[in-house]
């Protein structure tokens, strides 16, 4: 067993333990209830990394100025029936993708109803779901390594994607939606079109490519390997720029860009860290996460912190200053997103999604396999 399967059994035992049976829920648009899969990654970067992970910098999160608030919900938040990851919230900001076993609900928060299902013709035991961004695009990777690319308005297939020969870890659309990169445990990166052609093809080296972020004009690329340096890409000539740091990382691990392209974060074996993009100088390191997203407005980084009860914290955009804290996640947190408005903010932990509002901390949303 290797050793990447031993840290994530550990971290997600707490989990499995509270919810021994998660079912997928029967919804209008599936009809049937099928058993959720808790897909545990392949392979382990070198080295084990320890459940509570110290900072490996002199300076992190919670020796700087902080202005901190914690927050605790309502006991009363809205419960809907859902399945366990959320993908991505719909330009309008009130209907949701999230990823069930057997496909993607579309779920309307503001009837509390699904609107629809979209059913995969393969479980969807990978991680790998991504919503172009004007919402009309949902790319899927499939049990056998095609990438399959669904207009959302008629569910109806538009492209298949062919070419990666292992599981497919990560899909990420460019800003402009005119290209999707997918990321592959046969260590290769993979860029396509539209239409469904591949355009170019890299191996960043380190072995598995884990995690990929592309920056907010497009031309760079960060990628995440098995074992190595988070790195920087020129996606106009597809060559290496720097090495920005890091040791590896896992299946869960993803690396992003600040929405003003000032900071790169990457969740990675040794814990979150936040860089700046200019100089790769690292502002902070070690807090053991896996999950976060910048807040499109630019205004917030908000993370997971296992070793502090799984709770998500919103911080300044360079992860400095503790803006609020968000509690009672039951388990590691390891799905989370904002809303395009970045009013809202949802947080999954395999046993629940939370959706929170952003400004106050509010729990507004609870979603689970079955509510009271």
């Amino acid at each position: 067993m290797s050793k990447k399967i031993n840290f994530l059994i550990l971290i997600l035992v707490t989990s499995l333990s509270i919810a021994s049976c998660q079912a997928e829920p029967t919804t209008a648009g599936t009809g049937t209830t099928t058993s959720t899969a808790i897909v545990l990654p392949t392979k382990a970067p070198t080295g084990t990394p320890e459940i509570v992970v110290e900072p490996t910098t002199t300076s992190s999160p919670e020796a700087m100025p902080t202005s901190t608030n914690t927050l605790i919900a309502p006991t009363l938040p809205t419960c809907f029936v859902t399945y366990d990851t959320p993908i991505a919230f719909l330009p309008d900001n009130n209907r949701i993708l999230i990823k069930g076993l057997s496909g993607v609900q579309i779920f309307n928060l503001g009837t509390l109803q699904e609107e629809s299902f979209i059913k995969a013709p393969t479980n969807l035991n990978t991680p790998a779901v991504a919503l172009s961004p004007d919402g009309e695009t949902l790319a899927w990777a499939l049990e056998d390594y095609r990438i399959e690319l669904i207009r959302i308005a008629d569910k109806q297939l538009i492209h298949t994607l062919a070419g990666h020969t292992d599981m497919v870890t990560k899909l990420r659309f460019s800003p402009t939606g005119d290209r999707l990169v997918s990321a592959s445990h046969d260590d290769w990166v993979r860029i396509w079109d539209r239409d469904g052609k591949q355009v170019n093809a890299f191996q960043p080296g380190g072995g598995d490519a884990l995690g990929i972020g592309i920056s907010p004009d497009g031309t760079m690329l960060a990628t995440v390997p098995f074992d190595g340096s988070v790195s920087l890409w020129d996606l106009a000539e597809f060559q290496a720029i720097v090495d920005v740091g890091g040791s590896g990382g896992f299946d869960t691990s993803d690396v992003a860009f600040s929405p003003d392209g000032q900071f790169i974060a990457a969740d990675l074996a040794t814990g979150l860290s936040v860089w700046k993009a200019a100089d790769q100088t690292l502002l902070w390191s070690g807090i053991n996460s896996m999950a976060f997203d910048f807040s499109p407005d630019g205004r917030f980084l908000a993370y997971s912190d296992i070793g502090e009860n799984n709770n998500v914290v919103l911080s300044s955009p360079d992860g400095t200053q503790r803006m609020r804290t968000l509690e009672g996640h039951q388990g590691p947190v390891w799905a989370m997103i904002f809303s395009p408005d970045s009013t809202r903010l949802a947080s999954a932990d395999g046993i629940e999604i939370r959706i929170w509002q952003v400004e106050g901390g509010e729990l507004l949303y609870v979603g689970k396999s079955a509510c009271p």
